[in-house]
């Protein structure tokens, strides 16, 4: 394994301790709770720089116990998005989160043309690494499931990244950073950029990927008014990331 460049280092330490001062900033200056505040200033700024801190990690072509990372990310990511829904609950309601009740009509098609457009993104992401000669991280490729066991697993983590992220950075971040930024496009963006640093394992070109996708799955969000398209697409995409397309996606 890599060690941790001394930058990144003083990254994360700086980050811990700013994060106590960025939640006061948020606690005082906005309406939120100081829950709601911790929570904010934990996904805008802990768990991004936490994330970064992994980048020494992308070139580790070590044995990896995928089993074991499917299961402990998916219980984290799935402990995220429970805090968000506990503290969003309070701060906007399921309604303004996005997960109140919906007609499945207009669900199921929004869910349709949002999986097929990140498709399509990610196709072009694919394309384009490949003009450029760019690879794929080795430890991206590592995740990539490989037997049943493996397969049924990621079926859970892709649930799991469908449901906590899509709580936690589209259905609570947007609107506490509409709170503060007064427009919910500009909050999509800043949202979509910090969702991209929290797959900085993938490198830099899947940090752009996944900022990507993000906000592509924000517009449905802010246009549909409500997150389960979301939801249900950002887990399909993941499945058919992992299991349908892994082979063409990593393939130089």
């Amino acid at each position: 394994m890599n060690p941790v460049p001394p930058p990144v280092a003083r990254l994360v330490k700086g980050s811990v301790l700013f994060f106590p001062l960025l939640t006061a900033l948020f606690w005082l200056g906005t309406p939120l709770g100081l829950w709601g505040a911790m929570y904010l200033a934990f996904l805008l700024e802990l768990l991004p720089a936490l994330s970064v801190a992994q980048l020494p990690l992308v070139d580790d072509e070590g044995p990896l116990d995928r089993i074991s990372v499917y299961l402990s990310s998916g219980a984290i990511i799935l402990g995220v998005g429970g805090a968000g829904l506990l503290v969003g609950w309070k701060e906007f309601g399921v309604e303004g989160m996005g997960l109140g009740s919906a007609a499945w009509g207009p669900v199921i098609i929004w869910t349709a043309g949002l999986s097929l457009a990140a498709c399509l993104l990610l196709w072009g992401f694919l394309l384009f690494r490949k003009a450029a000669g760019i690879r794929e991280t080795p430890l991206l490729v590592q995740l990539l499931p490989e037997t049943r066991t493996e397969k049924t697993l990621f079926v859970f983590l892709s649930l799991a990244a469908g449901v906590g992220e899509e709580i936690a950075y589209r259905g609570y971040l947007i609107p506490a950073l509409t709170l503060q930024l007064g427009w919910d496009w500009g909050a999509a963006l800043l949202s979509s950029a910090v969702f991209g640093l929290l797959h900085a394992y993938q490198g830099w070109l899947g940090i752009a990927r996944t900022a990507a996708l993000g906000l592509v799955l924000a517009a449905s969000f802010i246009l549909s008014g409500v997150l389960w398209p979301a939801i249900l697409a950002h887990a399909i995409l993941d499945m058919l990331a992992g299991l349908v397309f892994r082979e063409s996606l990593v393939r130089e």
